[in-house]
This record gives C-alpha cells, structure tokens and sequence, in this order.
C-alpha cells in the first residue's frame, strides 16, 4: 500500500473512531439510569392498571418464586428495588433483540446503497429516540424511544464495515482494535457522566419548563448534544469506502491491464471458495453466539455476586467495573495492536487467548464464592480475566469475518452482529436463572467450562481465513 493511500486509511479509521466514541458515550450515559427512571415512572403512576405496574407485579411474582426456591440472596431481599433493576436488565435483552433483527438489514442496505447515507440514516434514528427520552412523560413513551434506539443502533457494525474497506489484511486487526477502545472508554466513562447528569436539578412541575416531563433529562440533553455533534463530524469529514479498494487499486495502477487481470482473477477465484467462505461465516456466527451466551451472561451476574458475596456498594462495583474497562483499554492499545504476525492467524491466536483467560477468569470467581474470609483477591483475578476477554476475542472475530473474502463485507458483519445479539440478548436471562436456583459457584464453574470447550471447538473447527492470491497481488501492485 503507496504512503499515500496509508495515510488515507489511517485518516479514516480516526473518523470512525472519534464518532464511535462519542456514540457509545451517549449511549452508556443512560445505563446506570434505567433502575432510577423505571423508579420515577412508577412514582408518577396514578393507578394500577399500566403497562409497568403489569411488568414490575410479574417480575415480583417471578421473584418471590425464586426466593422460595433456592438460598438467600440479598439482591433478592432488596424487594421492589430488585423488581426494577431486573426490568431494566429485560430492556438490555430487548435492545439486543432488536439488534438481532435489524442488524443483518443495516449490512446489507450499506451493501447496496453505501456505509455514509446508512450510517448517516441511523444517526438521525438516534437522534429521534433521544429526543423521545427527552420529552417522555410516561413508561410507554420511554419504551417505545427505547425501541426505536434498537433499531436505529448501526454505528457498531458500520465502523468496522468501514474499517474493513479501509485497511489490507495486514493492518485489519490494528484498526479493528479501535473498536475495541472506544467501546471500553465509553462503557467507562459514560454511564459516570449519566450519574453526573442525574444529580443536576432540571426537573420541574411547572408546565412552562421545558424538562417537566422527563426524568434525568440533563443526561437525555447531553446524550443529544452528543449526538448531534456525532452526526455533524460524520457529515463533513466521512467519505464513502463502499468501493474503497477498487478505487485505490485503479488510481495505484493508472487503469493499466494488470489491475484488470487481478480483478478479474479475484471474481473468477472466488467461485470455487464460495462454498467454504459460506461454511466459515456459520461457524464463526454461531461461535459468536455461543461465546455470548455464556460471556454476557455471567458478566450481567457479576454485580448480583458483588452485592451478595461482598456486599460492595455502588461505589465498590463502579471501580471494578471500571477497573476491567480500563485495563482492556490498555491490553487493546497496548497488546492487540501491536502484536505481529499474519492478521488472520494473529486473530484466531487472539480469540483463543482471551477465550483461555475468559474461563480461568470465571473459575476464579467460582472459586471465591467458597472462600469464608470473604477475600476479594480470586474476585480481583477473575476481572483481569474479563479484561482480557474483552480485549480480543469480539474484535478479532469481527476481523477473521472481514477477511474471508471482499465481497458483501456488509453483509457478512451484519449476520455476524445478529448472532452474537440472539446470544447477548439470551445468555442473561440463562445465568440468572442458574445464578439463584443452583447457586453462584455452580453458575461461573458452568461459565468457566462452556467457554473453555467452546475455546477448544474453535481452534479444532474454524480455521484462520486464508488471504487469496489475488489480494496479495492487488496489494503488492499497489
């Protein structure tokens, strides 16, 4: 690749980080939210007979069945508080599974009509479901802006489309790792600016104030103001990379016959690995689905076991949290992308490294549920576990799916995104249930055993994409 075309990349691979970046800070600015907002829409509820008075008496009655069942937990005591906290974990699953749907349609529209007007088109999604938030006066308005935010969330998958275009296979997995950062600088950062937000007196009951009908609305206007700027930088500074590499290719070469040759070299190659780019993409799919299943899962049960176990206070589970958001921060910039070797087989070592330390992470934690001196130290390994399970194993699944082939990368990172969602949307629900019906050292030992056979299933069946000929020499002519 010429110096000019490296620069070019690297330019907007920034872009997308940036823009990442703010979108994922406004979008975690409402997650420590959700339990305080359910809270406050009940409190305005005049009667009985509302969607979330019917949600809240089903979950009490689901919890009360738990409690009979299996051991004492003092989340479950906490009662009514508990109640909310659950419903705003079934919103998370919702807003998964919203993505599960819409993500597959968002790559293949960014396919055909380009990743800038789609990106841009989800933008204006987000901006519509925060200006709802902002203005939502009852649970029904709030859950129906939660539901267009479901289905208007492409910025994640976009940037690593965009990503994908930009870069060779060499330097994939580098600029896929910018992801990765964003995505573990906003889920530090941003839900302690929502608890900032929170506490700034903007509410009132007169009508005349704009903010009369939404709780934390500070936080919902800042979310916007984000959003906004979000969508103005990507307006001006964005180009289209839909047919990046071929445009590069023909301005390198001047049009000479040897980018033909490559072209179609590329087109005729590709048929007979059709078949087996096709029987990858379902494995690492459903590979992406398994691993969430557990991962989220046992993440999701991470502050029940806290609060039970060592009685941490909000304070407590915010430094560890941000305690495993921070040092994956570091492990990204840091190990994952400066670490040599082929991208593709760079990638699969990746995932099987992190998956690796993903389990002995959660058999720590196991393993300190039994410890009586009640010791934080097992609890403290199992975050850097965590940690390094962040790091690498989404990002450079997401990478070994762009380097299958060139063709619908869309497409295939929408499919991607989908599968992982069904998991993300679903393992919560799975770990919950183990967590307080058979006990918290049985559900991370569970954890702990899943993702290290799912480890071993993927180094025996999924094999690191290969890099065809014709990109090699479309990479060298360049």
């Amino acid at each position: 690749m010429t110096s000019t075309l490296a620069l070019q990349s690297k330019r907007i691979t920034h872009i997308v980080f940036i823009a990442l970046l703010l979108d994922i800070l406004s979008f975690t600015i409402i997650l420590p939210l959700l339990p305080r907002s359910l809270e406050a829409y009940k409190a305005r509820e005049t009667h009985d007979l509302t969607l979330l008075s019917s949600l809240l008496s089903h979950i009490s009655l689901l919890r009360e069945f738990i409690q009979s069942r299996s051991a004492s937990s003092r989340f479950l005591q906490q009662g009514a508080r508990a109640d909310l906290v659950l419903l705003g974990g079934l919103l998370g699953s919702l807003y998964s599974l919203l993505q599960c749907i819409v993500a597959p349609w968002i790559g293949r529209a960014a396919d055909r009509f380009g990743r800038r007007p789609v990106l841009l088109l989800c933008m204006l999604g987000n901006i519509l479901w925060t200006v709802i938030w902002l203005y939502a006066h009852s649970f029904e308005l709030f859950l129906g802006a939660r539901v267009i935010a479901g289905l208007s969330e492409g910025n994640v998958q976009l940037s690593n489309t965009i990503i994908a275009d930009v870069t060779d296979p060499a330097t994939r997995s580098r600029g896929m790792a910018l992801v990765g950062i964003a995505f573990a600088v906003g889920f530090t950062v941003g839900p302690s600016i929502g608890a900032y937000f929170s506490q700034l007196p903007l509410e009132s009951t007169q009508s005349r104030n704009i903010f009369t009908y939404a709780p934390f609305a500070a936080a919902a206007l800042f979310s916007l103001v984000l959003l906004l700027v979000e969508t103005l930088f990507l307006f001006v500074r964005l180009p289209e990379t839909l047919n990046y590499k071929r445009n590069s290719s023909e301005t390198s070469a001047g049009g000479d016959s040897g980018t033909e040759d490559v072209a179609t070299g590329s087109r005729d190659s590709a048929q007979p690995n059709a078949q087996g780019s096709k029987q990858l993409q379902r494995r690492l799919n459903l590979l992406h689905f398994t691993y969430l299943f557990f991962f989220s899962g046992m993440e999701y049960t991470l502050t029940f076991l806290t609060h039970d176990k060592f009685a941490f206070s909000n304070g407590q589970q915010g430094r560890l949290l941000g305690f495993i958001g921070i040092l994956s921060t570091l492990l990204q910039g840091i190990w994952v992308r400066r670490h040599r070797g082929k991208s593709a087989h760079k990638d699969k070592d990746m995932v099987v490294k992190g998956m690796l330390a993903c389990s002995a992470g959660l058999l720590c934690i196991a393993y300190c549920t039994a410890v009586k001196s009640g010791s934080t130290l097992l609890l403290w390994m199992g975050a850097v576990g965590f940690a390094v399970a962040s790091a690498t194993v989404v990002n450079c699944l997401n990478s070994m799916v762009s380097l299958i082939n060139d063709v619908e990368t869309g497409k295939r990172l929408g499919d991607f995104r989908s599968a992982g969602q069904i998991g993300r949307s679903m393992g919560p629900l799975f770990a919950c249930s183990v967590y307080w019906l058979l006990g918290s050292r049985f559900c991370y030992l569970v954890g702990s055993a899943a993702v290290f056979a799912i480890s071993l299933l993927f180094i025996a069946f999924v094999p690191a994409p290969t890099v065809s000929s014709s990109r090699i020499s479309t990479k060298k002519s360049q």
